[in-house]
């Protein structure tokens, strides 16, 4: 094409030259004849087929000349997109580590599933009997193996003394349970015997968790076929689990030992009834699918056999709730509860907004640095303009620059903080959140979309201009940049500031929540006891719970034992009185709260001081309207200035199948509580306001106060709760010390993962602000000469570009700031977030913004000044 133009030129030429024109002349009259040949030669390529695999090389190459010639802002443009880019993709690592991946150690094997027993009564999966499960395992046609499991807690005697003994959880499995599930042993064997219904005779067998035998024993090798108690009995380790591997549902404990169902009732001391007894729902359940069945098809299958158990439960006891079951598949997060969509759901929503936040940010933030840039390269995009170069040629160009910077940033961030996500609490409870192809496709659509999204703006705006405003210095040009990047930074600080708010208030609320380390020895001897009853229940078993008070109120150091009750759960308190219908005061204040059935003295024994009214007595429970306790802030959100002792207020459980009829629960406050911290409810946290009432049954929960520290005590009061009550196993056994310490480790790393998210929010609206104000000093550097050379001194010409970026930095704060209290308003009500010191968080919060705001103009408005006026007055 090249040497045809030529031929075409040269031909042209003689025939002017013929004509009479100079050789030169007619040189200048063939080319005006036949136009501009970059732009001929231009369309010739783009027409041809393939030329685009040129026209990528060139602009890659390109690229990176242009790369090579600017190496501060290409590196400052890869590291802001690597936080971005590097932030969402190490949230979808860990999303979809958590959500969709196995638990580690366990095949990602798409025919292994989950048998999950349901109960519309609940808004929880129950467990299965033994019965039932039988039942599955005879669908041979639907599922190629069964296999289930029961998790308790265990002591486990090593026999060396210096270690002391330890307690574990242990999972009494079915034999074919790792055969079942594909895992490999990291050591040893697996258990003798191997069928599904193999429970007779006991084998003594285990196989401990790859961290037990680690920390315990002291490697794989020193573990096995070694003689150790469980539960007093005598066990022999055969084999090893794999690294990490704590069960098919992902359980966050790295200490766990495995023993065949056979050995349930030797090493538990639990009646045979558990394991014949259709009631005794005490199971969970994997299974593999045959060759060809799909989940649904499974589904469908064990509904049937649910279905007939449902209605022979409901002949032999009077029952409303309806059972039923589902196939699904084998998550590593899917607890026994089958809760994990609706607590895991509220997270997930949150790590996506502020992901997008972030890109926001990002996005915003690379768009100033490259409108600067664009400014330093105006005569070069004039330059190929005017010489015929197409403006989308030229958009497509800084395009490509801008992904490339985007792949490079992503993979670096991915990369980084991939490996920084291994290291949180999520990797060390046995989540793979390791980068794989799943997240190397999102970073890639990711990069796609975030250099879409930066670069595209100003690449329109960097082709607008022609040579002959270029060559007039690009005044107005300039000045539209100017204003375009200032709008970004605006926007920038105003999706800046409501993230930092939400982020900081949220820090703000989890370190409030921390119960004070001053307390700590009184709660090393608070021991807090929870045995589950729902088997013995079933199966009207006699109630053995008073015989293990008696026995463990006995032991040395014990001071006395409180039981505790579980309460009415969730509910919200209101002002009302016993003459009141229900609904008439529905425009009274009122609060969601969680009730606790105590007896007479828990309060005082946790460290709760009753501020005003008294205290439960015996007497309470045969009291006609219930009396109860209410935490002051219950109090003063519902009584307000009112004295609320001797007020009546209304109870409304929230209760899946609470009719519309149903009339709530009068009580009458006769004290109001002070809460050091929120563990002070019996057993768990709880992000409402709590308030007591007598207790009135026998449940299986009780606290236990001693006088030195309780821990000694745990393998005591096991040995004692399995002696009197075998059909109650053990569900939590810890100091409250214990549970506190466990609580305050989760919440320092949620603590620094919000800091570290808040920094990030924070290092990317600085960088975009300085790039604004360092904009607006290389345009307006001849003014700057000028001002300099006619006697303007330093200060004032800091002060004229200072006062620009603070200026958009307090509009960004002033429009982000209302944003930001309107989100803490609705993420309060949505997640019962505590109001601690949020105004003073927010006010502080935005000094640190306008402080870092200052300093990020402040440096561009101090190199302004050292411009010397002769360099800036010489024409570019």
């Amino acid at each position: 094409m090249r040497d045809e133009m030529r031929a075409h030129l040269e031909q042209a030429t003689e025939r002017f030259v013929a004509r009479g024109m100079t050789e030169a002349d007619a040189r200048d009259a063939a080319r005006r004849e036949f136009g501009n040949v970059s732009t001929m030669q231009q369309s010739g390529r783009e027409a041809r087929g393939g030329q685009w695999v040129e026209s990528a090389l060139a602009d890659l190459k390109y690229a990176l000349r242009y790369f090579a010639r600017t190496p501060l802002a290409t590196a400052t443009i890869v590291l802001t997109l690597a936080l971005g880019i590097g932030f969402s993709s190490a949230v979808f690592s860990v999303l979809t580590g958590i959500l969709t991946r196995p638990a580690p150690g366990v095949p990602d094997d798409r025919r292994l599933v989950k048998i999950r027993g349901l109960s519309d009564m609940r808004p929880y999966a129950r467990l299965l009997s033994y019965p039932e499960l039988q039942a599955y395992a005879a669908l041979t046609s639907t599922f190629e193996s069964v296999t289930a499991w029961v998790t308790t807690p265990v002591v486990v005697d090593e026999g060396i003394r210096d270690l002391g003994v330890t307690t574990t959880t242990a999972q009494f499995v079915t034999p074919n349970y790792f055969k079942t599930l594909g895992v490999r042993l990291a050591a040893g064997r697996t258990f003798s015997q191997s069928r599904f219904d193999e429970r007779f005779p006991a084998e003594l067998t285990a196989i401990a968790s790859y961290g037990l035998v680690v920390d315990r024993f002291g490697g794989v090798q020193a573990a096995l076929g070694k003689r150790v108690k469980v539960n007093g009995v005598d066990v022999t380790i055969v084999g090893v689990a794999p690294p990490r591997f704590a069960g098919p549902v992902q359980r966050g404990e790295p200490h766990m030992i495995w023993l065949p169902l056979s050995a349930w009732q030797t090493v538990e001391h639990v009646d045979d009834r558990l394991s014949n007894n259709m009631f005794a729902g005490a199971f969970d359940a994997a299974a593999r699918l045959g060759p060809g069945v799909s989940a649904t098809q499974a589904t469908a299958a064990v509904r049937v056999i649910a279905a007939r158990f449902d209605a022979e439960r409901k002949a032999r006891v009077s029952q409303k709730a309806t059972s039923s079951a589902d196939v699904v598949k084998l998550r590593g997060i899917m607890d026994v509860t089958g809760r994990y969509d609706e607590e895991l759901m509220p997270g997930a929503i949150a790590f996506i907004v502020i992901a997008l936040l972030v890109l926001l940010v990002c996005t915003t933030t690379v768009n100033s640095l490259l409108i600067g840039a664009a400014v330093g390269r105006r005569y070069e995009i004039g330059v190929r303009l005017t010489l015929g170069a197409p403006r989308s040629r030229i958009i497509r160009q800084l395009l490509t620059e801008v992904l490339i910077l985007a792949f490079i940033g992503g993979a670096l961030g991915m990369w980084t903080l991939g490996t920084l996500a291994q290291l949180v609490e999520v990797a060390r409870d046995g989540f793979d959140v390791s980068p794989d192809w799943r997240t190397t496709g999102f970073m890639l659509v990711y990069s796609v979309v975030t250099a879409t999204l930066a670069g595209l703006s100003p690449a329109l705006h960097a082709t607008r201009i022609g040579l002959s405003e270029m060559l007039k210095d690009g005044s107005a040009g300039a000045t539209r940049r100017s204003r375009l990047q200032a709008t970004f930074v605006v926007a920038q600080i105003a999706i800046a500031q409501p993230l930092m708010v939400i982020l900081a208030a949220s820090l703000a609320s989890v370190l409030g929540s921390v119960p004070d380390v001053a307390d700590v020895a009184h709660r090393e001897r608070l021991l807090l006891a929870d045995f589950n009853t729902s088997v013995s229940d079933y199966l009207k078993a006699p109630n053995k719970v008073p015989n293990v008070i008696r026995r463990v109120a006995a032991l040395p150091g014990v001071i006395e034992v409180l039981p505790v009750g579980y309460g009415e759960g969730l509910g919200v308190a209101e002002p009302g009185s016993s003459s009141q219908s229900v609904g008439s005061d529905s425009a009274q204040p009122h609060l969601l709260a969680s009730t606790y059935d105590i007896a007479p003295g828990y309060l005082q024994a946790v460290g709760a001081p009753i501020i005003h009214g008294r205290d439960f007595v015996a007497s309470d429970t045969a009291l006609g309207i219930r009396p109860v306790i209410v935490s002051q802030r219950l109090a003063d959100s519902v009584f307000g200035a009112t004295d609320p002792v001797g007020q009546r207020m209304h109870y409304r459980p929230w209760r899946s199948k609470a009719g519309p009829d149903e009339r709530p629960v009068v009580m009458e406050v006769v004290g109001v509580v002070r809460m050091n911290s929120e563990n002070n409810a019996p057993g768990y946290p709880s992000d409402y306001a709590p308030m007591f009432v007598p207790f009135r049954g026998t449940g299986g929960r009780f606290l236990i106060r001693t006088s030195t520290p309780a821990e000694p005590l745990i393998a005591r009061v096991m040995e004692i709760a399995r002696a009197e009550a075998p059909l109650m196993p053990v569900e939590f056994l810890k100091t409250l010390a214990q549970s506190d310490s466990k609580r305050r480790d989760d919440r320092v790393e949620i603590s620094m993962f919000v800091a570290g998210c808040g920094a990030l929010v924070l290092l990317l609206a600085s960088v975009g602000l300085y790039a604004m104000v360092a904009l607006a000093v290389g345009q307006r550097s001849r003014e700057i000469g000028v001002r300099v050379a006619l006697g303007a001194r330093t200060r004032e010409v800091v002060r004229m570009f200072f006062k620009r970026g603070l200026r958009a930095a307090l509009l960004g704060v002033a429009i982000g700031l209302p944003i930001g209290v309107a989100g803490l308003v609705a993420l309060r009500r949505v997640a019962g977030m505590l109001w601690v010191q949020v105004p003073i968080v927010i006010a502080l919060l935005t000094l640190v913004v306008i402080g870092v705001a200052s300093l990020a103009s402040w440096l561009p408005a101090r190199r302004a000044a050292t411009v010397d006026p002769m360099t800036a007055l010489r024409a570019d």
